[in-house]
């Protein structure tokens, strides 16, 4: 029993040893962490202290010279492009294109009264042609031959049978009536032989122009047989020639007859420009271009050429207004803005517009006068009362 006590004794100076041994350990680990929190908060404190005097140098000699450092602004600016507001007169116009035409009852036609066989074409399509010119060259075909000869027999048996019918009357063997209806079929036949003769029949015929024009059209050619009356060579007056311009059908209301029409060659130079008048406006759709056909009269024929392609300006609408570029006036829901630019800020205005031509548009609103600088580029991105900068002004 007594030696169990004893032993228990000894294990228990043993532990309190260990623990002992363990509490100093932990200590020194304590000691050196709080060691290396110690100098680090000794740094982080010197390099305040550094970095207090180095910007507090600088601060204090400003002061000493007595400047004050610039206040930093947090406001945003947008970069803008301005141009001036201008007065000046703006036109409306509507642009159509056409071609030269000739106008009605401008048009002579060549043609012989009798069947007729061409011989020689002496001009070609679209030639200017002056009094006298020689067109084609016909002679009578071979029943038209043959009608003049019957006719030539008819006359002559005429004259034979009215000779005998007198001299039987006069031996009292034919009566009037007789006599009558004899000198009735010779003056029938000699009127028709007279005008087959009268016409040319029989005869080799060179056909000439009797004024001055285009050939519009050739109808033959050499050796064709043409029927009395049918048509040979067109032949179109100079003065009577007119444009046929189409025009867009919601145009067309804007349109009357008397206005005048700015005409110019498309494939020539502005310098062939020449003015016009509307003689009529059609009241149908052209079938071939979905378009309305306007016919001008032009003051003046020297330059025109059948069917030339032209381009022709009808001003609708023209006055003295305040213009703005196009690229100013932005839409917002149902109406219009622009902005101005007065003391580096960014003013809203409300406008409505008018006539617009080319980059230009007329506009009215509220404080707008001439000569004020409005936004072109960066008025996207503004707003009443924005601070802006400017990038370009002129």
């Amino acid at each position: 029993m007594k030696t169990f006590g004893i032993g228990n004794v000894k294990e228990t100076k043993e532990l309190k040893e260990e623990r002992k041994f363990k509490e100093i350990e932990r200590m020194k680990n304590k000691f050196r962490s709080n060691g290396k929190t110690a100098a680090a908060l000794v740094l982080v404190t010197l390099l305040g202290i550094i970095s207090w005097c180095l910007l507090s140098r600088p601060l204090q000699a400003s002061k000493r010279d007595g400047h004050h450092p610039p206040k930093i602004s947090s406001e945003k600016t947008t970069a803008v492009k301005v141009v001036p507001l201008e007065k000046g007169y703006i036109s409306e116009t509507v642009v159509a294109y056409g071609t030269v035409i000739p106008a009605p009852g401008g048009i002579e036609m060549i043609s012989v009264p009798f069947e007729t066989q061409i011989q020689h074409i002496f001009v070609s399509q679209g030639e200017r042609v002056t009094p006298g010119t020689p067109l084609l060259e016909v002679a009578p075909s071979p029943d038209s031959l043959l009608n003049l000869d019957m006719a030539r027999t008819a006359y002559k048996l005429a004259e034979k049978r009215l000779a005998q019918v007198k001299k039987r009357q006069a031996f009292k063997l034919a009566t009037n009536r007789e006599v009558l209806q004899a000198e009735q079929a010779f003056r029938e036949a000699r009127l028709r032989l007279k005008n087959l003769e009268k016409r040319g029949l029989g005869k080799i015929k060179i056909l000439k122009a009797s004024g001055n024009g285009i050939v519009g059209r050739l109808y033959v050619r050499e050796g064709t047989v043409v029927p009395a009356g049918g048509p040979l060579v067109e032949i179109i007056t100079r003065k009577a020639l007119e444009v046929r311009l189409g025009v867009e059908p919601e145009d067309v209301v804007r349109l009357k007859p008397g206005e005048k029409v700015a005409l110019s060659p498309v494939i020539k130079s502005l310098a062939s420009r020449m003015s016009g008048t509307i003689k009529a406006i059609s009241r149908t759709v052209n079938p071939s271009t979905r378009l309305v056909d306007v016919f001008v009269v032009p003051t003046s024929f020297g330059s025109l050429l059948l069917n030339e392609y032209l381009r022709g300006e009808i001003t609708i609408a023209a006055r003295e207004a305040l213009l703005a570029p196009r690229s100013a006036v932005l839409p917002e829901g149902d109406h219009y803005v622009l902005f101005t630019i007065k003391n580096g800020r960014a003013k809203k205005h409300l406008v409505e517009v008018g006539i617009e031509s080319g980059n230009w548009i007329e506009i009215t609103g509220h404080g707008l006068q001439p000569g004020d600088q409005v936004v072109i580029l960066g008025n996207y991105e503004l707003k009443d009362g924005m601070a802006v900068r400017l990038e370009g002004v002129r």
